[in-house]
Order: C-alpha cells, then sequence, then structure tokens
C-alpha cells in the first residue's frame, strides 16, 4: 500500500535516482488550534458532557492533547477554543504558552475564533505574511496522541510544503489501514473499527490533525459541511454530501467522485471486477484536485503512520473501548516510534 519510504518519510529521488533534500521543517514552530466541543450541540454531547472533560485512563482528554502539544518540538502557542470556565479549571497551571479562547458555536466558527487569536499574535510580525503563516489544527478527543505523533506530522507536511512550488492551503491528516489495524477488535480483545475510503493507492481515512492556511481557501463555509457530514458509512450522510457537493464550485466532479468512492467501499467485501476497476480510478490525485476546487484553495493528504490520530471519541461505545484499552493501545502508539526515522 505504503512504500517503507512513504511511511518513514524519506527523501524522494529525481529522475536521475539521486536523494532530493527536502526540509522537513517550517521556518518557525507553528501555532495550534485545539477545538475542544461545545455545550451548545446536545448531539455531540456523549453521557450528557462535552468529550473534551471526559477522562480516560484517569486523565480527561483535552489534557492529553494540549500536553503533546505542550511537549512537541515544532508547535509554539497553543490556542484551546471551547467552554471557557471549564477549560480554565482543567488546564490550569499547564503551561504559559496555552492561551483559552471562548466558543463561538460550530466547528468551523470556533476554529476561526482561534485562528483569529493566533493572528492577533503575529500582526506585528513583518517576517511573514499572515495569510502564508501554517498553524496546525486539531481535535480535543485523541487519547493515544503524543508529541512525537505530532513533530512527525508537522515534519512530513513541511516536508510536502518545502517541495511545492505553491504553498498548500490544507494538508490534512490521514492513516492508512497499515497504521489502525492493530487497533482492531478481535476473539479475546475489543477493538475499534471504523470504514475506509478505497483509493487506488490503498485504503485510507481522516485522521484529527491537519496543517493549513485557513485564509488561503476561498470556500471555508464548506469544511462545516463537510464536518457535518463526514460518517461515509452512513447513505444519507453521503447523499447529503452530495447534493452540497452539486451546490459548489467544481461540485459536478466532486459529487460524483463522492458516490464513485461509496460504491467502491459497498463492492469492497466481494473485491470483483467491478471494485477494481473503481478503485483503480480513484486516486489521489483525484481527490486532492477535487477538495482543491470544492474549498477553493490547494489541498495535500498526508499519510502519518500513527493510527491512534485516528481513535477520536465518536460516541457512547468509542469511550469506553479506549478508556479500557487505553494502556494496551498507548504502548502500540510508543512502539510506532522506533519504526519512524
Amino acid at each position: 500500500m505504503h512504500s517503507n519510504t512513504e511511511r518513514n518519510g524519506s527523501n524522494k529521488a529525481d529522475d536521475s535516482g539521486q536523494a532530493v533534500q527536502r526540509s522537513d521543517a517550517y521556518t518557525l514552530p507553528l501555532d495550534a488550534v485545539v477545538l475542544a466541543g461545545t455545550h451548545q450541540n446536545p448531539k455531540r454531547l456523549i453521557a450528557g458532557c462535552n468529550k473534551a472533560f471526559l477522562e480516560v485512563s484517569g486523565q480527561v482528554l483535552i489534557r492529553y492533547v494540549v500536553n503533546a502539544l505542550v511537549d512537541a518540538e515544532r508547535i509554539g502557542q497553543i490556542f484551546v477554543v471551547g467552554p471557557e470556565e471549564e477549560l480554565k479549571k482543567t488546564l490550569a497551571g499547564i503551561s504559559s504558552r496555552v492561551q483559552i479562547i471562548a466558543q463561538r458555536g460550530k466547528m468551523l466558527t470556533n476554529c476561526w475564533a482561534g485562528i483569529e487569536a493566533s493572528e492577533n499574535r503575529h500582526k506585528s510580525d513583518s517576517t511573514k505574511g499572515l495569510k502564508e503563516r501554517p498553524l496546525l489544527i486539531i481535535s480535543c478527543d485523541l487519547p493515544l496522541v503524543t508529541s512525537r505523533s505530532i513533530d512527525d506530522f508537522v515534519s512530513r507536511c513541511a516536508r510536502v510544503d518545502n517541495a511545492s512550488d505553491k504553498p498548500y492551503a490544507m494538508l490534512a491528516g490521514v492513516v492508512d489501514e497499515i497504521g489502525v489495524k492493530p487497533f482492531y477488535p478481535s476473539v479475546d480483545k475489543q477493538g475499534i473499527k471504523r470504514p475506509f475510503v478505497e483509493l487506488e493507492c490503498g485504503r485510507l481515512r481522516l485522521a484529527n490533525i491537519y496543517v493549513g492556511r485557513p485564509r488561503n481557501l476561498s470556500h471555508q463555509e464548506f469544511l462545516q459541511t463537510g464536518f457535518s457530514y463526514r460518517k461515509a458509512i452512513d447513505w444519507r450522510n453521503v447523499v447529503a454530501l452530495i447534493f452540497n457537493f452539486l451546490r459548489s464550485q467544481g461540485g459536478w466532479q466532486a459529487a460524483w467522485l463522492a458516490m464513485r468512492i461509496q460504491l467502491t467501499l459497498m463492492l469492497s467485501k466481494g473485491k470483483g471486477r467491478w471494485y477494481r476497476r473503481l478503485k483503480m480510478g480513484n486516486t489521489q490525485e483525484r481527490v486532492e484536485k477535487s477538495l482543491s476546487e470544492v474549498l477553493g484553495g490547494p489541498v495535500k493528504i498526508v499519510v502519518t503512520p500513527y493510527g491512534g490520530l485516528s481513535l477520536d471519541v465518536d460516541d457512547q461505545d468509542d469511550f469506553q473501548i479506549l478508556d479500557a484499552c487505553y494502556q494496551d493501545w498507548a504502548v502500540i502508539t510508543a512502539a510506532v516510534n522506533s519504526e519512524i526515522k
């Protein structure tokens, strides 16, 4: 599916076979925006609680994420957006680099509250335009996140960004099946198994981490739509997403690709001729092009080997399984470090 070179992030060879040295670092540490949920949407609550404040293995979820960001070498200031008073209590004394931003409402408006706070911090900095300064955006409910997984993802994004003629507006983290398989259920253990997108290069699913330059996306409003209907396992969500694609610029191609990918997923059990034929046309380049047109800016998919970055708390079952399996799964996550150069 992915070669060792891709998973380890090694240098790429040029046409002559010589290694091309690519910088795996940004000029400055990235500010991070943490989306810490909201109390305003009952559908997003778990056991009546904002999932940022659920405890997994004795620690609230938001502290796993913020602690990892504080310890990451490639992260600067950290902006946590959510219920202000609860966050102040939960994150008291954690680091002077952490700033709490009051929630505004939905995911996208909360995200912009964090982005604007970062921009205000840098508005007097003349070394780089605010539109071109990348940020890291991450969700609050990732108990398996570590400073190493964050630094590794930022390095991969920087390598891709620095090799491009034009910096990307969004670099979206994804995991492949290799990274997620250790967390699958088996006869004698609990686990989490979620659907993948079937692409020509392999089976991928979104992680919960991004690097981006949001001001360079001219159709930012579609991010909220995509987030709302991201559960592709539900045909109702797929249909809703397709109709929203059709109303967007470049939407016909994106709508067709969404239907094609869903059909490929449905046919994946049989692995028959139509499955193979559809999958071969589901290229990463085609997905990136469609996303770029719909969002109004260049988008790139970046694979991370840390499968735990896709294991967020979607519902009560996820919460209970992550809590029960955390200690064993933290060992799996730590083992990935030894495989990454």
